[in-house]
């Protein structure tokens, strides 16, 4: 049975499919297309019976399946919104809502949670909508949908593309936040916020914390569709060296690459004979574009909730911490005396516990008899600045400093008592003259490989090996 508490104007219509083995779906699916009425404020509940009639057993993956999308193209359709938003109980086992802002001012919130087993929609707007908007809000259904998919999954994840498809032209800003339950009564969280100007994404659990900034208020200055899909490709890359190197959660820094993927494909160029249809007072160069990374500037960090493995050495913690970002600056007199400048870092802190001479974490009970590890300690750094020169409308001076930095502490204890502490410290750096490259005729032929080999790197031996393709 379904129950409806009349607390608003938003009347949903129910019905219920369950699962089969030839169609897994969601065995509770709420159709919101009921048109307004006079009442006061409605939240629709479903109650535990729907779920007990269901053939096999429900996910909460598949409690949610399709339902924030049906949410949105209801009323993309037309469907009434009421203009109050009805009280939700103060402690629900999910979550998720969804607010947009749209170019005229109005506000519309959607809600999906569950509380002991019922499931609760609610729909509220500040305004009516017109055509134009109520079609925009009607295209962000499948992202909505993607987002709620993602944290709902046997392993949450941050599926976030489809919602940074922001219609500028309608839409202000979008809003998105997530509270999924996990095990030990743990919580995983989301918060999604877009505009004209910005992109933030920050994720907390039990297991840790991420976040992403991507600044979005230059577009003009970022690269093409395919330069970004590689500098991606790149910081991914060495997102797993440093998760490998630093003995970090994967799972963790899996959500982490998928917001920073995510978030960072600002690109609306295909081609760099795009931009040359949108003049600008500060417009790149192609020798320019080829130097930077294409990417729109960021900051992003992740930082893993410290562990005590070791019982009878608290203080000895398992830890791990990773940052990274992206700034970019371009002043100057006007156009034709210019300065650019751009810069890349990476800072890898992190400390972990593994059997003498292995990779693998050592055994600890209690016991004097397995108190016989060596204990790490990393603190990695990278850098890349770029620096680009113009006067009188011509390139004087490019250049390209990169330096990478390892160090390594490991302390190798024996019946828990120190035996040994050595250190490893290797850095490298590379320093390159990008004058010619970049103003030579056969620079035309190697921009591609040119803007490969600006992108950071965290491993002094891989600087190297790059200092050698120069």
């Amino acid at each position: 049975m379904s129950s409806i508490s009349q607390l608003s104007n938003w009347q949903p219509a129910t019905r219920y499919a369950a699962p089969s083995p030839a169609r897994n779906v969601n065995p509770i699916v709420a159709r919101l297309d009921a048109a307004a009425s006079s009442q006061p404020s409605t939240i629709v509940t479903l109650s535990p019976e729907a779920i007990a009639a269901a053939s096999a057993p429900v996910t909460t993956s598949q409690r949610y399946q399709d339902l924030g999308a049906e949410m949105l193209k209801q009323l993309g359709a037309g469907s009434a919104i009421p203009t109050e938003h009805a009280r939700l109980p103060d402690e629900v086992d999910n979550k998720f809502t969804l607010g947009i802002t749209t170019q005229s001012g109005a506000r519309v919130d959607l809600t999906l949670a569950d509380v002991d087993g019922e499931m609760i929609y609610q729909v509220s707007s500040s305004d009516e909508l017109d055509e134009d908007e109520r079609k925009a809000l009607s295209e962000l259904a499948k992202g909505f949908q993607a987002a709620i998919d993602g944290m709902t999954g046997t392993s949450p994840a941050v599926r976030l593309s489809g919602l940074t498809q922001l219609d500028g032209k309608f839409v202000q800003s979008i809003d998105f936040h997530a509270e999924v339950a996990g095990p030990d009564s743990t919580t995983q969280t989301l918060d999604f916020h877009i505009d004209e100007t910005m992109r933030k994404v920050s994720v907390a659990g039990p297991d840790g914390s991420a976040e992403v900034n991507v600044d979005t208020s230059t577009l003009e200055h970022a690269g093409t569709k395919q330069q970004q899909s590689k500098a991606i490709s790149s910081y991914l890359a060495q997102f797993d060296q440093a998760v490998s190197r630093g003995h970090g959660d994967k799972k963790l820094m899996s959500m982490f690459k998928d917001a920073f993927s995510d978030l960072n494909q600002t690109a609306i160029a295909e081609s760099r004979e795009d931009f040359l249809a949108k003049p600008s007072k500060w417009q790149l160069s192609s020798g320019d574009r080829t130097a930077l990374t294409g990417l729109s500037d960021f900051s992003a960090s992740i930082s893993q909730t410290p562990k005590s493995s070791n019982p009878r050495k608290d203080w000895e913690k398992d830890t791990f911490a990773y940052d990274v970002s992206q700034s970019t600056k371009i002043e100057g007199t006007s156009h034709e005396d210019r300065k650019i400048a751009q810069s890349q870092q990476s800072q890898l802190s992190a400390k972990f516990h593994t059997e003498i001479g292995k990779s693998g974490p050592p055994f600890f009970d209690g016991t004097l008899e397995t108190q016989n590890y060596d204990y790490h300690q990393i603190d990695d750094s990278a850098r890349s600045d770029v620096a680009l020169n113009y006067r009188l409308g011509k390139l004087k001076k490019a250049s390209l400093q990169q330096v990478a930095s390892q160090s390594e502490q490991v302390q190798t204890f024996i019946l828990g008592k120190l035996k040994s502490d050595k250190t490893s410290p290797s850095q490298q750096s590379l320093v390159r003259d990008l004058l010619a490259p970049l103003t030579s005729y056969e620079s035309i032929k190697g921009e591609d490989t040119l803007n490969d080999n600006i992108f950071l790197l965290g491993v002094p031996g891989e600087l190297v090996a790059r200092g050698q393709q120069f």
